[in-house]
């Protein structure tokens, strides 16, 4: 059996913003993922589900939250779990395994903490819960304009911060040094390399 990782979320503030400026966006960065049905699908208005790589889930998460954040007031609930895969089913939603069980615990247990993960791993589920929660203090402050220059960094790594500006039609390197450095991409990108580390490590070795 493989092991994936399974999203829950929801969107956060979606009534107060047209379904028709957020809703291709979201759709947008889940079909980079994969393919509706078998791989995400978006039910009850503003709630959705995907599967993906267990080394790709944090920073498809922080796409998804960069994405979404960039439309003020919105943002995004997403609940990580990682694990087993039982069944794929042509839906998501009728698929099962372990991955499904945590990502649906894990979303359950949110509260003020907008980004969580739970695992098979006791060691690293404590670890990460300090981790996340240290990130989530930097996530939820992004505005508009850092959600956008984080988003694109994260996506474009190689590119330096005059490309960057170019990129954005933005003045100078200064205004995106500074929504870099507010957003903490420094900490965000050491956080994906120790995940995707540890995370080879654990499904390599089963513990």
């Amino acid at each position: 059996m493989e092991t994936a990782a399974v999203i829950t979320g929801d969107i956060i503030n979606s009534q107060k913003v047209p379904g028709t400026l957020w809703l291709p966006v979201l759709k947008a960065e889940l079909n980079h993922i994969g393919k509706s049905p078998k791989d995400w699908q978006i039910y009850r208005g503003d709630s959705f589900q995907f599967i993906c790589d267990a080394k790709d889930a944090l920073l498809n998460s922080f796409f998804l939250k960069a994405a979404l954040k960039n439309i003020a007031p919105l943002d995004a609930r997403l609940a990580i779990g990682i694990g087993t895969v039982e069944h794929r089913a042509a839906k998501i939603t009728e698929s099962n395994g372990p991955a499904f069980v945590h990502s649906g615990h894990c979303f359950d247990q949110l509260k003020k903490q907008r980004l969580s993960i739970l695992t098979p791993w006791p060691e690293f589920n404590q670890t990460m819960h300090v981790m996340l929660a240290l990130a989530n203090t930097l996530i939820d402050k992004w505005t508009e304009k850092s959600s956008e220059t984080i988003y694109i960094k994260l996506k474009n790594p190689a590119l330096n911060q005059q490309e960057i500006a170019n990129l954005l039609n933005k003045k100078g390197q200064g205004n995106i040094s500074e929504a870099l450095k507010r957003g903490g991409i420094d900490e965000l990108t050491s956080l994906l390399v120790y995940y995707q580390n540890q995370i080879d490590q654990y499904v390599r070795t089963g513990s």
